[in-house]
């Protein structure tokens, strides 16, 4: 039967001290202990192991074989605490440790790469774990502890978050660059309504935004499609199956159809983006940084410039 064996962090260092020095005396100096202490408490390591670590004489202090494998061994373990620790000091500063967020699409594109650069440089042990996901996902993945913070809309959020807008976005229409919509500065919903549009699927908080404002307007679409991808989005617009409606961070993943994009007035409509939290909920130091960072890339609901 095993004999469970204990033995503190302290004589650990002390018996790997001894190894290292290959003497009591220089050892028990380096300790700040006098040497009848030292002796005592390598001593009681080996009543406590059950096996002699040492072989003593006058001259010279060796390790036994026993001895040699015990120090391999407490090596890696006064090491991986030390490493431990210092990952926990960084934790604790607020320098280290990982961050969950949970995102919509368009934002974990095209705004978190730039938080993740941002970090590298100022807290580089910090690590971002990106959940891109629908606005509800989003917020499911915050209140069910999958996430340390949502970035998401404000509308629907459910009681005990916390919203903290960081941008405006405003909804474009989006076209090929032959269309008719392409001659002016501005389109009206009520135009946009008088084509066949390309839609997000119901869950999108985009289709929501949508529906609601041509429902405002009493504007119903000649002709409809829907696609729950935004790439899927975009090549439906490029093949000249309809135009669609999108906020200004989706524009840059529709880059590669080569479409247009021109701004929705009558009215202008803008989804405000935001870090959902649940402020009942502690929050890691790590993740009170990355939420900072955050805030500090945006100033009057726009990207910091310069």
């Amino acid at each position: 039967m095993l004999v469970p064996l204990d033995l503190d962090l302290r004589t650990l260092r002390l018996v790997l001290d001894v190894a290292r020095q290959r003497s009591f005396t220089m050892a028990a100096e380096r300790a700040h202990l006098s040497q009848s202490a030292l002796s005592r408490a390598v001593n009681d390591a080996e009543r406590r192991l059950g096996i002699r670590l040492f072989d003593r004489t006058t001259r010279s202090v060796e390790p036994t074989p026993a001895g040699r494998e015990f120090v391999r061994i407490a090596t890696g373990l006064v090491a991986d605490y030390e490493r431990g620790m210092r990952e926990f000091a960084l934790f604790r500063d607020g320098a280290g440790g990982v961050v969950r967020v949970s995102a919509l699409p368009s934002v974990a594109a095209t705004l978190l790469p730039s938080l993740v650069a941002r970090l590298r440089e100022d807290a580089p042990d910090v690590t971002i774990d990106i959940h891109d996901v629908l606005a509800h996902d989003a917020i499911e993945d915050l209140v069910a502890g999958r996430a340390d913070l949502a970035i998401a809309g404000d509308a629907d959020l459910p009681a005990g978050t916390a919203f903290s807008p960081l941008l405006s976005d405003r909804f474009h229409a989006v076209h090929p660059r032959g269309h008719r919509f392409a001659e002016g500065d501005a389109v009206t919903w009520r135009e946009l309504a008088e084509e066949t549009l390309v839609m997000f699927g119901p869950s999108s908080s985009l289709r929501i935004l949508t529906d609601a404002t041509l429902e405002a307007l009493d504007a119903r679409p000649a002709d409809t499609i829907e696609a729950q991808n935004i790439a899927v989005i975009a090549g439906l617009v490029a093949a000249g199956l309809g135009v669609a409606a999108a906020p200004a961070t989706v524009l840059p993943l529709m880059a590669f159809a080569d479409l247009a994009s021109t701004p929705l007035v009558s009215p202008e409509v803008d989804r405000t983006l935001g870090i959902v939290t649940i402020p009942d909920r502690s929050t890691s130091p790590a993740a009170e940084r990355v939420i900072a960072s955050l805030s500090a890339m945006f100033v009057d609901g726009a990207p910091r410039t310069g």
